[in-house]
């Protein structure tokens, strides 16, 4: 007697059984992970680009058994069908991505755990009463906010979206559901895409020791580091290859001294196998193993490796070489007059130090590149080039928020424009990773680290926690001791990833001349982020440096109208299009700003085109700018080529104060200083056109208007 094969569903043109693989039309970006169609959790981590997500797994159990397998074969059509699938109204890539389609698992379980609550035991037997009464049940819930209604009202759609992709029982009723309407305008949800950076960013005062401070553990802390870590981190790595299967047990289910004992055997012969040496400590005249460097570095439990009788046996047995402080660092460099420690750092300490030299490569890393957070969290070994030619460093990564043309270009086509302070950060982290990822998951030396440190990175939550540990060990142990300013708590709170990108660009907008290490400033980075490459790899930043470049105008403008109305004089050739431009820009203080674009609209208007100089004032027009050769294009003026007598300049109460100085150094360098004629003749010609621009500030001053104070020249 022969049984009916059980009928199987089909989607995405596949008939789906138990073992049934549940990614077959996506790239798999790590091999060896396979989930099937009927195991309870699905990890979808193979099929992440970006290797920073947490929670890249389904558990089934969570779903109401009524609608488990229907979910599990929505879940499946969403992953499978990529050629021509449905869309909503507001997708903005061909398919939903696996981070999309993970979100909106939460919102999908819990309807369907409202529809059992309700009696419904399957999404065929749904009626549009029950889709309005899920609407009525979403938007009217107080305490949720509109971005969480419009989510779980998203998930119903894009399920109601796919019904003709999924068996009868699995679909939603054919009618438009909710009239159609979006999900965004049923929550009354006003998305901020588009819109400005509001991130808030990082103070100054909290931003400036805090990079010193990254810099300082990148170069100088680093150095003295790296070679005890390198063979530190060779000998755990080594440690966890020849582990014992007593070794990787679970603890409670094993003995520790035969786990220590069956472990130091395997490592001293391995040692031996690799013509390796162990670490050792000199204690006066006498040299000993370092058993605390020993067990960190062999993966061994230091107390019952020093209890245990065995351990002597053993040594003695395979007889290996000692290497006095392998793995010690008992010599510190100075920074400044002090140097930055006094007691030795052994094994267990290094391992903690390494976790803030880490954190400070990426503090460097992400805020000098301007990168976003994700996209340094993914960055993988031997991501930095240099391009002879254009005398620039290049950093190469997956980006994230990047079209699919643009992403399915080479890493090589696309890098980001960096500093040699970066480059350098990332050269740190090379030696004291175990995998092509600079930033692994997991504890520094644990068994994760090195079983899945490949695939899974630091998350942006553990290296908001790393930040703050970093800010109090160094404002702790090191600050004090070399007299480096202390850093302060910022008035935002405490420091998020994300606000390191903002803060790059508030800094690159009002302190370009602003040094960042050595000669490097911040409009010498802002020149490298902009040039060739830099623009279209994250067009993003540029985004945010234009909503800062806004900003900083209209605070201008306003402080220049406030001048106006409180008697400052302006004089020169500009000086009635200054006093119109700022009449006219005066609108913008009542600007509500929505979008990117019409911050870049408002940025070209001529009336915001008012820059202040050293000495001067720029009414800029390009047509008039004597700064500019025809064949310049630029929008701004060209400080280094200013001349006093264009006829954009204009002279306010503030430039005039500064002039009546700088002429006061230059009659100092021509009585003080031994100058070349050819010098001093031109410093002569500018001390003529300063006196002359300085009189006819005054002479053309208004006489109700009080006289500023200081002599005339």
């Amino acid at each position: 007697m022969t049984s009916t094969a059980e009928a199987l569903d089909v989607v995405a043109g596949v008939s789906v059984a138990p073992a049934t693989e549940v990614v077959i039309n996506r790239t798999l970006h790590i091999d060896g992970i396979r989930c099937r169609f009927g195991d309870p959790v699905w990890d979808l981590s193979a099929a992440i680009e970006d290797r920073h997500s947490a929670g890249q797994a389904v558990h089934w159990e969570g779903f109401p058994t009524p609608f488990r397998h229907a979910c599990k074969l929505y879940l499946f059509a969403l992953l499978n069908i990529v050629d021509d699938p449905p869309r909503l109204d507001s997708a903005r890539s061909l398919y939903p991505h696996i981070k999309t389609i993970l979100g909106e698992l939460v919102p999908l379980r819990r309807f369907a755990i409202w529809l059992a609550d309700m009696g419904v035991t399957s999404f065929g037997q749904v009626s549009t009463e029950h889709l309005d009464g899920y609407l009525r049940h979403v938007t009217e819930t107080s305490g949720v906010s509109a971005g969480s209604k419009r989510s779980a009202l998203q998930a119903v759609k894009r399920l109601h979206a796919y019904r003709e992709a999924l068996p009868p029982h699995c679909r939603l009723p054919a009618e438009p559901l909710w009239g159609g309407a979006s999900a965004r305008g049923l929550a009354n949800y006003e998305s901020s895409w588009g819109k400005p950076n509001t991130t808030p960013r990082i103070h100054p005062e909290v931003m400036e020791p805090l990079l010193s401070a990254a810099l300082m553990v990148t170069r100088t802390v680093a150095a003295d580091l790296l070679p005890a870590a390198r063979k530190l981190l060779a000998m755990r790595r080594l440690a966890h290859q020849i582990a014992p299967d007593i070794r990787r047990a679970p603890t409670r289910t094993v003995s520790l001294f035969d786990t220590t004992k069956a472990q130091l055997d395997c490592l001293l012969a391995a040692l031996g196998r690799n013509d390796a040496s162990l670490p050792g400590i000199r204690t006066g005249g006498t040299t000993s193993v370092d058993l605390k460097g020993l067990a960190v570095g062999g993966w061994l439990n230091y107390t019952e490796l020093k209890r245990m009788k065995e351990t002597s046996v053993l040594l003695a047995k395979h007889g290996l070489p000692i290497d006095v402080d392998m793995l010690r660092v008992d010599t510190f460099s100075a920074i400044g007059t002090h140097r930055w420690r006094e007691d030795p750092v052994g094994a267990s300490a290094l391992v903690d130090l390494l976790r803030h030299v880490t954190t400070a490569c990426f503090i460097v890393i992400a805020y000098l590149s301007g990168v976003r957070t994700g996209e340094a969290l993914n960055l993988r070994r031997g991501c930095i080039s240099r391009d002879s030619k254009l005398a620039l460093t290049l950093m190469s990564g997956h980006q994230l928020k990047a079209d699919e043309q643009r992403r399915n270009r080479s890493p090589a086509t696309i890098p980001w424009v960096v500093t040699d302070e970066t480059a350098h950060a990332i050269s740190v982290l090379e030696q004291i990773t175990v995998s092509d990822l600079l930033f692994p998951a997991f504890n520094m030396c644990s068994q994760e680290r090195f079983l899945f440190g490949a695939t899974r990175t630091r998350t942006p939550g553990s290296i908001n926690t790393d930040i703050t540990s970093f800010i109090g060990w160094f404002n702790r142990d090191i600050a004090p001791a070399v007299s480096h300013p202390l850093i302060g708590a910022d008035p935002n709170g405490t420091i998020q990833v994300p606000r390191l990108r903002r803060t790059l660009a508030w800094h690159i907008v009002r302190r370009p001349g602003g040094t960042i290490a050595g000669a490097t400033q911040y409009g010498h980075l802002h020149t490298q982020m902009i040039h060739g490459y830099a623009g279209g790899a994250d067009s993003g930043f540029l985004d945010d440096i234009t909503f800062e470049q806004f900003l900083h105008r209209a605070e201008i403008i306003h402080d220049d109208a406030q001048r106006l109305v409180g008697g400052e004089h302006v004089s020169g050739p500009a000086a009635d299009e200054y006093r119109a431009r700022i009449e006219r820009a005066r609108t913008f203080a009542g600007l509500t700003v929505t979008t990117k674009s019409q911050v870049a609209n408002a940025l070209k208007n001529p009336d915001l085109q008012i820059h202040h100089g050293a000495v001067v004032t720029c009414v800029f027009r390009r047509a008039t700018a004597a700064c500019l050769e025809p064949s310049d294009s630029s929008a701004e003026p060209f400080w280094s080529r200013c001349r006093l007598g264009c006829v954009n300049a204009a002279h306010t109460d503030r430039d005039v104060a500064s002039l009546r100085q700088h002429v006061r150094a230059l009659q100092r360098d021509l009585v003080t200083l031994e100058l070349p004629e050819p010098l001093r003749q031109r410093i002569q010609t500018r001390l003529i056109e300063h006196r002359k621009a300085l009189a006819e500030h005054e002479s053309s001053r208004p006489p109700t208007t009080p006289q500023q104070d200081g002599e005339d020249e």
